[in-house]
């Protein structure tokens, strides 16, 4: 079996990373769904205040996997949180180990920063994810829903005068 590294991407990943998140669009069947581009993931994750970070899993130097996450903050718990917003590993790198190391190397950064808790989202549908991260210790919140707002909406909303 190759060996999986795990990395912080750096700028010059930026179009390893879009092939990756390319590839989780066609999984989850939204392959018109990316619209970050080469120059956004440059400016977003590497600029002088990154809105994310990323984690490559490289097996013989080659990118298999990915784990973008960022940073908030729960005011319950009067601490920093690390929210998990994309996990992907390549089909024919899948149950290499590379998902549990990108995974764990995510907790080390949360642990390092003071987090007190990481949280992901899981499509319903996608059994094996949940599965994934059960297996990792992470809990389904039965009494938790999530609730979008998109940019149409929210210009709506923002314009209410109360």
């Amino acid at each position: 079996m190759t060996s999986v590294t795990i990395r912080p991407a750096e700028p010059e990943d930026a179009q390893s990373i879009l092939a990756l998140l390319g590839q989780l669009a066609r999984f989850e069947g939204a392959p018109e769904g990316i619209c970050l581009t080469e120059r956004a993931i440059r400016e977003e994750a590497f600029g002088d205040h990154p809105r994310f970070q990323v984690l490559l899993a490289d097996t013989d130097g080659v990118p298999c996997g990915l784990l973008i996450f960022y940073q908030a903050y729960s005011s319950w718990s009067a601490a920093p949180t690390l929210m998990v917003h994309d996990l992907f590993v390549l089909e024919a790198h899948r149950r290499s180990g590379a998902g549990r190391a990108l995974l764990a190397e995510a907790a080390r950064i949360a642990e390092s920063r003071g987090c007190c808790r990481m949280d992901v989202n899981v499509l319903a549908w996608n059994e094996p994810a949940r599965r994934f991260y059960a297996a990792a210790g992470f809990r389904h919140l039965e009494t938790w829903l999530p609730y979008r707002l998109d940019a149409g909406d929210m210009g709506r909303l923002a314009a209410l005068r109360v």
